[in-house]
Formats: C-alpha cells, structure tokens, sequence
C-alpha cells in the first residue's frame, strides 16, 4: 500500500531525524571497531655472538698553525738640526757676465705686458662684428657691376613693376658669398634677377671678430627703377 505524497511531507521530519539518527550511530560504531592486535615478529641473529667487534679508527684533523705576521722594523727618527747663526749668506757665483750677451737686432725689448690674445669661437654667421665684411674692389665697383650685368625682365617692365629686392647671404671667413637667399621680394622676375646676379659677387673681404676671422651676413639691396 503506497503512502500519499500528503501523508510524506507531514513525516519529513521524522524520516530526517530517524535519518540523522542512523548516521550517527553509525559513525560511532566505526570510531568503536577495534582490529585484532598481532604479535610482531622477532628475527634471530644468525652468527656467533663471541665473534670480535670491528674497530673504525677515527681521524681527527691538525688544528690549522695561525702565523702571525711579523711586525716591521722600527727605525729610529734622524731629526735635522737647524742652527741659526747671524752670519750672512753669500752670493751666488755667476759664471757668465750678462752685457756679454748679444741680442739681435730684431728683437724689441719692452717692459709693457704683452696684449691677452681672445681664443677664437665659432658661434655661426653673426649680423654684425667689430669689422663688416666689404667688397674687395670697393662699393662703387660692386653698384657698377650689378649695373652692367641686370637683366630688367620684360614681363615686370611692361606692367610698369619695379622696387628693391633686398638679397641675403653669409660672407664666410675665406671672402666667399654662400647660402644667398631673397630677404625682401618684390616681384617673383625682379627676385629671381636679382638673386642671379648676386651670386655673381665673389671676392669680399671678410668680417673681423676679436682679431679673428668670422662669418658675417651681408644684405644686398638690388634697385630696379623705370626711367
């Protein structure tokens, strides 16, 4: 006869506790079980027992000699005696007489201390130093030779285009020009003119620094006029 699922849920509990119950005894009754205790058995020596023991010699080791380090020989101070006395020291002998000594006539003899030479830096193109650097032949000839050797474009001429174009570049410590660029444009014909004929410029004397020779800029002002 089956029990309903009713009559099974009310005797939860008691199937739990019944369940709990059973658990624990059994635990118990394992903790409780105890093994039967067998007799170790004893192995008999086989041999005789008058026979001589076996003796190991044992080595022990030296203690290790700590030599000491002899201490250095004393040596007894030699003290220097000073004695003073009023007596003058003498002159030192001299074997040789100085008017006896030629000098050349080249050479000055002066009493004034000689001028600090100033080492040379090179800090790059300056814009200005002690000297600027010129043209060698003079400014005169540098406006003639621009004179003879412009070209006026025809495009800027005919649209009645003119001003100055201010060319830049380095005069370098040999007198020679380099890294020329246009500083001020006018018109795009008139720069480029005025850039070529520029570069045309070669012999310059170079800028002085500190009594050194040193690299310089130079702004060049090409005029270009409609007469």
């Amino acid at each position: 006869m089956r029990l309903s699922n009713a009559l099974i849920e009310k005797r939860r509990p008691a199937f739990f506790a019944a369940g709990l119950l059973f658990a624990i005894s059994l635990t118990l009754v394992s903790f409780e079980w105890r093994t039967p205790y067998v007799e170790p058995e004893v192995w008999e020596f086989e041999g005789s027992i008058d026979e001589e023991p076996i003796y190991i010699p044992v080595t022990l080791q030296e203690p290790e000699k700590v030599v000491e380090r002899p201490e250095p020989p004393k040596t007894e101070p030699n003290p220097t005696q000073l004695v003073v006395t009023d007596e003058p020291v003498p002159e030192p002998k001299v074997d040789f007489d100085p008017a006896e000594i030629e000098i050349p006539n080249d050479v000055i003899i002066t009493n004034e201390p000689p001028e600090p030479s100033v080492p040379e830096v090179d800090l790059g193109p300056r814009t200005f130093s002690e000297i600027m650097p010129k043209y060698c032949a003079g400014e005169a000839e540098m406006l003639n030779f621009l004179g003879e050797n412009l070209n006026y474009p025809r495009i800027p001429l005919e649209n009645g285009v003119s001003g100055t174009v201010h060319i830049k570049f380095v005069v370098d410590k040999s007198g020679k020009l380099r890294d020329a660029k246009v500083l001020k444009p006018v018109d795009p014909w008139l720069d480029a003119e005025a850039l070529r004929v520029a570069k045309m410029l070669e012999c310059f004397t170079p800028g002085i620094q500190g009594g050194h020779k040193v690299d310089v800029y130079f702004v060049l002002p090409v005029r270009f006029a409609i007469n």
